[in-house]
């Protein structure tokens, strides 16, 4: 079991189970039963074509392995936005975190507005 500090690798398929996107090095800031938070700050993302690019800025996100979906808080200037993937619960193993992006997802700005994304995927 991945302990607070562990450095833990993200990896998000797309329902036929290819590869979507990877999560080169988050930081586990808590674990449970239930749930497990991690955080990163200009981590390398890696697109399933090979591109890559940095986070922008810090976020803490917290995935369930009961829930169908995990939430991002990321951390602007202006506030903090949100953002709601609904996904499958994770599974994790030695190599990372796992989980289906179901392509619908919800961002919520620092003022609460909200926007539906990927409606059309």
């Amino acid at each position: 079991m991945y302990q607070i500090g562990d450095s833990i690798v993200v990896q998000s398929y797309k329902h036929d189970e290819s590869l979507h996107r990877i999560w080169t090095n988050a930081k586990v800031v808590e674990n449970t039963k239930d749930y497990i938070v991690i955080a990163n700050k200009r981590t390398k993302v890696i697109e399933n074509n090979g591109r890559f690019w940095f986070t922008k800025e810090p976020s803490v996100t917290f995935f369930y392995k009961k829930h169908w979906f995990n939430c991002i808080g990321i951390m602007r200037k202006e506030g903090i936005h949100y953002y709601c993937n609904i996904a499958s619960p994770y599974v994790i193993d030695d190599e990372a975190i796992k989980y289906i992006d179901y392509d619908l997802d919800i961002k919520v700005a620092h003022d609460f507005s909200f926007k539906v994304l990927d409606r059309n995927e």
